[in-house]
């Protein structure tokens, strides 16, 4: 029997870093959706609970911040496990790793730019510890 492919959810504004990341990570053996904001990124959640969010800081209408509050806060506990890959270029990251109500570590994050290989291995890290921690 083969393993399903692990789902991850891209919400970034800009629609150049969502397509690159789409292009690697489809190209890498994950299934990937993309929003470019934060309410597309809740209407994609409410379809499906991805294995894995990479998330941007500085987005319209609802930001990264509160984004990852309404995750957590969601009524439905798969939500509140999805782990959370923060990839940006603000110097909001700075911010989240310091505010203890976001428990978010610095592996967790992902400067812009970053290089491919990186994000690759960041992503299968951050997978493998949420399989670990089920």
């Amino acid at each position: 029997m083969t393993e399903a492919k692990k789902s991850i959810l891209v919400v970034d504004d800009n629609a150049d870093i969502r397509e690159l990341l789409m292009e690697v990570l489809t190209q890498a053996g994950y299934e990937v959706a993309v929003a470019d904001d934060g309410i597309g990124a809740m209407t994609a959640l409410k379809k499906r609970v991805p294995d894995l969010i990479i998330l941007d800081i500085v987005m319209p209408v609802i930001d990264g911040p509160h984004l990852i509050h309404v995750i957590r806060a969601a009524d439905n506990p798969e939500m509140w496990q999805v782990p959370i890959l923060i990839c940006s270029a603000s110097e909001k990251i700075d911010e989240l790793l310091a505010a203890s109500e976001f428990d978010i570590a610095p592996e967790d994050c992902l400067r812009k730019p970053f290089e491919v290989a990186t994000l690759l291995r960041r992503v299968a890290e951050r997978l493998e510890r949420a399989d670990t921690a089920r």
